[in-house]
């Protein structure tokens, strides 16, 4: 790519395709052959299946102490091949080369989030936008559960249900913090704020400088989250959190063998076996350890 003639794009892997488009799909649980052509209930179908497939996890940053990346090649390798997660420059940067790979027309978002907070912060968000017949979605499959679960168009005034939870966009015309905020409502009558985006287009270049830096900031918490059929499981720090018909159950995770049945059986991923003797203390790794050869 040039600019008049007279640039080259750095980094051009970031915009590289992803190795096998087919074996992606089948990561997230989609037949590779099936029709998945550019309509809001085809992406809706993408959507659920990559929240349901892809944990949100930052064991990369927490346990193995190294820095990620989101271009495509990495991802796959990351993603597919070893069946892993990340967090959401990752995530959405997975989400984003599948859909383009299937012919749909969109471009991602850098924002800030909110959650709560009473003040603005850095951009520390990448999230999505797809265009269909016209109309545009708000795309997020960054958390692993928890945010919308599907497409949220951007120009609907109401409230819009999504798959049992209700959502929608505050415009802030001529803001200078942000173009939109997704809010979600919640049944007791209140709103939680999720972050505010612009809505202006991005290069994928104007994210590796926040995704080196957002990361610095996640490096000393252990997250992993993950839809399920009937809700959620998710790791936070040496909890395990289970939810299932709106009924949560937590567990201590005391010892590294624990840790590790947990992500290989139930988050269904790949990972090294001395992959978390650095977050308890060595005498505890290693009984952990000693504990599991004589069972």
């Amino acid at each position: 790519m040039s600019l008049d003639g007279r640039y080259q794009l750095a980094s051009p892997e970031y915009y590289a395709p992803l190795p096998d488009l087919g074996m992606a799909l089948e990561r997230i649980g989609l037949d590779p052959n099936g029709d998945y052509s550019p309509s809001k209930e085809n992406l809706q179908k993408i959507m659920l299946a990559h929240i349901m497939s892809v944990p949100y996890e930052t064991l990369d940053l927490c346990d193995f102490k190294r820095f990620v990346d989101f271009d495509p090649p990495h991802l796959f390798e990351k993603f597919v091949l070893q069946r892993r997660g990340g967090f959401c420059y990752e995530i959405n940067g997975f989400f984003m080369a599948i859909i383009e790979g299937l012919g749909y027309d969109c471009f991602p978002l850098s924002g800030r989030l909110l959650f709560g907070k009473p003040f603005y912060g850095p951009m520390s968000h990448r999230t999505t936008v797809v265009n269909i017949d016209g109309k545009r979605y708000l795309c997020d499959v960054g958390y692993g559960a928890g945010c919308a679960e599907g497409p949220v168009d951007i120009d609907e005034p109401g409230i819009q249900e999504i798959l049992g939870y209700r959502f929608s966009i505050r415009h802030h015309p001529n803001a200078q913090f942000g173009d939109i905020t997704l809010v979600k409502h919640l049944d007791d009558g209140t709103e939680q704020d999720f972050y505010t985006v612009y809505l202006h287009p991005h290069t994928l270049l104007e994210f590796i400088l926040p995704n080196q830096q957002t990361q610095i900031s996640m490096a000393e918490r252990r997250v992993c989250r993950l839809r399920t059929e009937t809700g959620s499981i998710a790791i936070d720090g040496t909890i395990y959190r289970q939810k299932v018909n709106g009924v949560v159950t937590e567990t201590e995770i005391t010892s590294y063998p624990q840790m590790y049945d947990i992500l290989t059986n139930d988050f269904k991923m790949i990972v090294p076996r001395m992959s978390f003797s650095r977050t308890w203390p060595r005498q505890f790794a290693m009984q952990g350890l000693k504990t599991e050869a004589t069972t």
